[in-house]
């Protein structure tokens, strides 16, 4: 259990400006900063692990970059745990690839932040196709 605790608005903040607002303006350098060095980012749907922000996880982002000419995240519901510093997001997002293929899914992640209210680890469960290879 952490030692330090945030406000349950820290959580949403994190979560939808810090982190998927940045995904959504392909900010990378900002995405990363959201994640501790050691990181480690799970699609459970889909069996795969990412391991360290600026290994794993850099890699996966730039592949989603370059995979999606827009990126939206939306409609976001959370559950807030301060106690273990942990939030839960369902949400909607809609990736438009360079053909204009729009990919439409319903995800569920599960945060895990270490005291310093930076990501240590994160678990995916995507309604579709696995779009974070």
């Amino acid at each position: 259990m952490s030692s330090v605790k945030f406000p349950a608005e820290y959580y949403k903040d994190m979560v939808e400006n810090r982190y998927f607002g940045k995904v959504d303006r392909k900010d990378l350098g900002g995405v990363l900063r959201t994640f501790t060095p050691g990181a480690a980012f799970s699609i459970q749907s889909a069996f795969t692990t990412h391991e360290g922000r600026d290994t794993g996880i850099r890699k996966m982002f730039e592949n989603l970059f370059e995979n999606y000419k827009i990126i939206l995240h939306k409609d976001f519901t959370h559950v807030v745990d301060v106690e273990s510093n942990a939030c839960s997001a369902q949400f909607n997002v809609e990736l438009t690839d360079p053909a204009g293929k729009l990919t439409k899914l319903s995800n569920c992640n599960f945060f895990y932040l270490d005291d310093a209210g930076k990501f240590k680890r994160v678990f995916v469960y995507m309604s579709g196709p696995n779009v974070l290879v």
